[in-house]
This record gives C-alpha cells, sequence and structure tokens, in this order.
C-alpha cells in the first residue's frame, strides 16, 4: 500500500517541480535576500558612525552581485531563450543599478572622502553595466539616452553628499529641500523632451523584444522612483518632515511632462481638465507653508518669494503652454488671473486682504464716476453705443462668409 500511495504523489511532485521550473521563484528570493541583506547591514552600521569599511565591503560584494545577475541575464537571453528568467534578472539589475538599497547613501554620510571615490568608482561602472545591457540585449542606447541615465544616478550618488556638507557648514535650510523637490520636478520633463533614449533593433523574437521594450521604460522609471526615495530618505535622515506644499512641484512637473507626451493624442477637453486639476491641486498644496520660507527681498520692503507665490506663477506659465499649444483660449484668462493673484500677496491671508482692499477702492472709484442727472446718463449711453457699433462691427468681420444654396459645394 506505501508503494501505491508513493506512485499516486509521483504525478503530484512532477506538476509542483514543472511549477517550480515555469516560474523559478529563485530569482526573486535572491534579489530579495540581497536588498534586505544590504538594509540590515547598513542599517546596523548607520548607529555607529566608524564603521565604514565593512559598508565599503558590502558595496564591493553588491557589485559583484550585480555583475553575476548581467551575465546570466544576457546568457539566459540570447544563448537558451528563456526571455522570462533573463526579463526578471535584467529588471533586477536595473533596480539595484539605483541604490534603491541607500548604500551608497550610507558610505557619503559615514565619510565624504571615501563616500566620494566610492561614488565615482560606481558611476563608472554604471557606464560599463550599461554597455553590457545594450550588448545583451540588442539595444543602442542614444547619447541623450546614457547622458539622462548617468546624469539620474549621478544625481542619486551626489545629493546624500551634498546635504551632508551642508550640514558640516551648518547651512542646511528647508529652502535647500524645496530646490531638490524642484529639481526633482524638472527631471520628468526633461526625460519627456530628451526622446528617444534607446534605438530597438527588430528581431524575430517577440519575447525578446518585449524585454527589450520593458527594460528601456525601466532604466528610466527606476532611476526617477529611487531619486524620490533619496529624497525622501534625506528628509528623513535629517530630521526635516515632509510638508504637503514640498510635493506641489512633483504634481506640476508630472503634469507638464504629460501635456508635453500626450496633449497631440488626447482631446483638448482632457488636456485642459488635467491641466487645470494639477493647477488647483498644486496651489492647494502650496496654500500653507513654514514661516521660514517667506523670503524678504530688496530691503525687506516686500516679501517676493514664497512657495505660494512661485506656485502660481509657474502654472500660470504651465496654462500658457496649454494655450499656445492646443488653442485653448479657456486657459489664458486662468493664466492671467493666476499671475494677478500672485502679485496680491505671498501668502493666503495677504492675497485676501489685498483683494479686499482692491474691491472697496473699485466701489469707490465707480461711485464717483456714475453719472448723477439724466444728462449725464445720457451721455454714457451715447458714448456706448458707439462701443457696441464697434463690436457689432468687429463680429461681422470675423465671420466666414456665408455659401449661396445654388452654389456649388
Amino acid at each position: 500500500m506505501t508503494d501505491q500511495k508513493t506512485i499516486d504523489m509521483l504525478p503530484q511532485a512532477r506538476t509542483l517541480l514543472r511549477r517550480i521550473a515555469d516560474h523559478n521563484p529563485f530569482f526573486l528570493i535572491s534579489g530579495v535576500l540581497m536588498l534586505a541583506g544590504c538594509f540590515m547591514i547598513s542599517g546596523s552600521a548607520h548607529d555607529d558612525p566608524d564603521v565604514i569599511w565593512p559598508v565599503v565591503g558590502l558595496v564591493a560584494v553588491f557589485n559583484v552581485y550585480e555583475g553575476m545577475i548581467i551575465a546570466l541575464g544576457i546568457y539566459l537571453s540570447r544563448v537558451r531563450r528563456f526571455t522570462r528568467d533573463a526579463g526578471f534578472l535584467l529588471m533586477l539589475e536595473v533596480l539595484l543599478l539605483c541604490d534603491v538599497s541607500l548604500t551608497y547613501n550610507e558610505l557619503l554620510l559615514k565619510s565624504l572622502p571615501i563616500g566620494l571615490v566610492v561614488s565615482s568608482t560606481a558611476l563608472a561602472l554604471v557606464g560599463v553595466k550599461l554597455l553590457l545591457l545594450d550588448w545583451g540585449l540588442g539595444l543602442r542606447t542614444t547619447k541623450t539616452g546614457a547622458w539622462l541615465i548617468t546624469t539620474l544616478i549621478a544625481m542619486l550618488f551626489v545629493l546624500p553628499g551634498l546635504f551632508r556638507e551642508l550640514i558640516r557648514m551648518d547651512l542646511l535650510r528647508e529652502g535647500h529641500f524645496y530646490a531638490a523637490w524642484w529639481v526633482l520636478a524638472a527631471v520628468p520633463l526633461v526625460t519627456a523632451i530628451s526622446q528617444p533614449w534607446f534605438i530597438l533593433r527588430p528581431s524575430n523574437d517577440l519575447q525578446l523584444d518585449k524585454l527589450r521594450l520593458w527594460t528601456t521604460r525601466l532604466l528610466i522609471m527606476i532611476p526617477l522612483a529611487s531619486l524620490l526615495l533619496h529624497l525622501c530618505a534625506a528628509h528623513y535622515v535629517n530630521d526635516r518632515p515632509i510638508h504637503l506644499y514640498i510635493l506641489a512641484p512633483l504634481v506640476l512637473g508630472l503634469t507638464w511632462a504629460w501635456v508635453y507626451r500626450r496633449s497631440r493624442s488626447v482631446t483638448v477637453q482632457r488636456v485642459v481638465a488635467t491641466t487645470f486639476a494639477a493647477g488647483c491641486a498644486a496651489v492647494a498644496l502650496s496654500a500653507s507653508f513654514p514661516a521660514s520660507m517667506a523670503v524678504p527681498i530688496y530691503g525687506g520692503w516686500a516679501e517676493l518669494f514664497s512657495p505660494l507665490r512661485l506656485v502660481m506663477v509657474v502654472t500660470a506659465v504651465l496654462f500658457t503652454y496649454v494655450w499656445l499649444w492646443r488653442g485653448a483660449w479657456v486657459c489664458l484668462p486662468a493664466a492671467l488671473g493666476l499671475v494677478f493673484t500672485a502679485g496680491l500677496g505671498h501668502t493666503v491671508s495677504a492675497i485676501g486682504d489685498r483683494a479686499q482692499a482692491l474691491i472697496q477702492r473699485a466701489r469707490a472709484l465707480c461711485s464717483s464716476l456714475l453719472p448723477e442727472s439724466i444728462a449725464g446718463w445720457g451721455a454714457v449711453a451715447t458714448a456706448a453705443s458707439f462701443v457696441f457699433l464697434a463690436l457689432g462691427a468687429a463680429t461681422s468681420l470675423v465671420k466666414h462668409t456665408p455659401r449661396a444654396e445654388n452654389e456649388p459645394r
């Protein structure tokens, strides 16, 4: 009976092994363990500022692991044609390429000279790894794509060291973080403008072409996400809370990139709706900000800079762009209104007070200009008749000439 039971279990075991072979979860487990190990080692070293060389050793092991992933991924894609396994390995390599484990970040925080040397070496190796990926997948990275990816990864390596030096010189302020968020917001727009990043060589293997396409997308998307992660980590490491107003630049940057890339492929109504929604969200996020972010300029006679005022001006420029690019006339008065509102004040309360004062002045001016006799009202009506005559003439002149009924079409 035992033998019969064993025989019955053999097909189930073969099915289980076949599923494991088809899905191959071991690459996922390996990547998770590597990232977990990096997080745990760098996290334990974070509490002791003197522990430097173990982190350097971790960086070396990390790069050896990346090299093995690239070699195995290229072998599986080019020789064995196991596109699914190769795709997962190469996606994992793109993830590791962008220091999502914050290992280089930790090293820069511990020792700036050693961190700069190691980060510079790692940045040089990024070029080698990109060349290997190009060769292995049959891609051709354009000069624009190479510069873009290298710049993004360089920003990942430079940001922690920059903040560390500002802390050392006691110069780190809230405005530095806000400026970093504006730099991050500009990256999606630059990315959208700088296409194409890669040239795909078509092949007879549909799965390989899909792998190439997804790899090129991830080479841009993951550095952007990693840069966002590093910036949020900089807030945490330097004990700076993340306020809502710092998210407004990112909202505008993503919207502008979307408008640039997609505005010709969607309806004008959708472009206008998206732009207005993003603009309102950005202004609402910037409505409240720390008092330290209101910077007096020109002797302090007026606080010309504030996140709210800056966001309103940038949003007005975005509305103007949509108006010129797609001919959406509704965006023009919105842009003018934002510029006018930004000129009223740098805070919501200042804008409200000055708007109220302007309304009172306008009411007083209107009261002084209103006629006080029948003859005066007659003069106003006479002058208005000429104005409406000119408006009627202009309306008639801009009309198209109607087609006669018997005129051939």
